[in-house]
């Protein structure tokens, strides 16, 4: 398989064997994708990576398929689906290969076609020909079926000879009658007195050869390591701790809580494996995981820190309330203050369409009545309304 190419269960579809599809998604964890690593079973009965149920739990303590809630004690391992998944794991690449190349294997047309003419080409047994019978005369007939017949007297020359009388050797000694051991004559009854007969030799019993199941799984040796309350935890002690374990104790507090909560994890997902891995495979995941979501990680910022620590389920929030409280009463103070200047500003721009209606009423009033005038139908004193006060007139005399 190529480095580039990522497998999946979609790889059957356009196969013969579609159906292992399914086959191989059930093999599958439903949090990375991937097979199955160290499956565990939970109490509601889903199966998850060791790694990725642990993960999951220990970020919210639900079930990542039905939300159920659950614990990491109460985890257990399943045999069966990883000895599955490595026998599958094992055939996948060969069987990939062979249902990609059925339609290749086929006969291609232009082969079919060969095979017909050739068998157009060969006569049948009733119409052959007597040229084709003379050439295969000449070439010659097929050897014969020859079968041997035993003979008695052959099985009489073999039984004679077996029977045929070997004269013994003529060096002085006689054998025991009961373990046929050569010896002078004189001593023969001596060694009948200790004789126990003939020595066989004791047969080993063999041991049962056991299971590849359990060939595979080692001794758990490793314990697994207790989760902590970090609120019980100074700062110092803290990184003490985690220096105890052999791990990187530099960054802020969050992160450290975050760091150790991941070595936890990987470290009892590893105590979960049939053949655990050695401690710098384990502080090469820390690493990884350090580069891509902890203190090295290129997007990481406290922004995202602090919003990955609300969301863990041992938040303190009260805690938390009381050492942002100053930030929190500024923010409702710059709340309220935006509110009013907005309720203020959209007082001024109603009152201002309302003056401004009303002086386009007043405009659109004086011209109806200039437009009345023009034309003669009202008189002056309709559109001028009468004066409690002296006229212009009055006052001019």
């Amino acid at each position: 398989m190529p480095a580039d190419d990522v497998a999946d269960s979609t790889d059957w579809l356009a196969t013969p064997l579609a159906g292992l599809a399914a086959v191989e998604a059930a093999l599958r964890c439903q949090v990375c994708k991937d097979f199955y690593k160290t499956p565990m079973l939970t109490t509601c009965s889903h199966t998850f990576c060791s790694i990725c149920i642990r993960r999951a739990l220990s970020g919210d303590g639900k079930c990542p398929l039905c939300r159920a809630p659950d614990q990491e004690l109460k985890l257990r391992s399943n045999w069966s689906m990883e000895e599955s998944v490595d026998a599958f794991t094992k055939a996948r690449a060969a069987a990939l290969e062979f249902a990609r190349n059925a339609n290749t294997r086929s006969k291609s047309p232009k082969r079919k076609a060969e095979a017909a003419e050739i068998e157009a080409d060969a006569p049948t047994d009733s119409k052959r020909p007597r040229m084709s019978a003379r050439l295969s005369s000449r070439t010659g007939p097929p050897p014969p079926h020859v079968e041997v017949v035993e003979d008695s007297n052959d099985e009489a020359e073999e039984t004679g000879s077996e029977d045929e009388y070997t004269p013994e050797i003529n060096d002085g000694l006689v054998p025991c009658p009961t373990c046929n051991k050569r010896m002078k004559d004189w001593q023969v009854f001596a060694h009948l007195d200790s004789c126990t007969g003939l020595s066989i030799d004791p047969v080993q019993p063999t041991e049962a050869p056991k299971p590849t199941s359990q060939l595979q799984r080692a001794p758990r040796t490793l314990d697994r390591l207790p989760a902590l309350n970090y609120s019980m935890f100074k700062e110092q002690a803290l990184r003490k701790k985690l220096g105890d374990l052999g791990i990187l104790n530099q960054g802020p507090r969050q992160l450290l809580e975050r760091r150790h909560k991941e070595w936890i994890t990987i470290w009892n997902a590893n105590c979960d494996a049939a053949q655990p891995r050695k401690r710098s495979q384990l502080l090469h995941d820390l690493d990884t995981w350090e580069r891509t979501q902890g203190g090295k990680a290129p997007t990481t910022s406290k922004a995202i820190q602090n919003a990955m620590a609300i969301k863990d389920k041992d938040f303190d929030g009260a805690a938390w309330a009381s050492k942002h409280d100053d930030s929190f009463k500024d923010l409702i103070a710059n709340a309220r203050k935006s509110r009013l200047e907005a309720k203020k500003k959209a007082d001024e721009a109603k009152a201002e369409e309302e003056a401004k209606a009303q002086q386009n009423a007043e405009s659109q009033k004086g011209n109806i009545a200039t437009e009345s005038l023009q034309n003669g139908d009202v008189s002056m004193e309709e559109v001028v309304p009468p004066t409690t006060g002296p006229s212009e007139v009055q006052l001019l005399q």
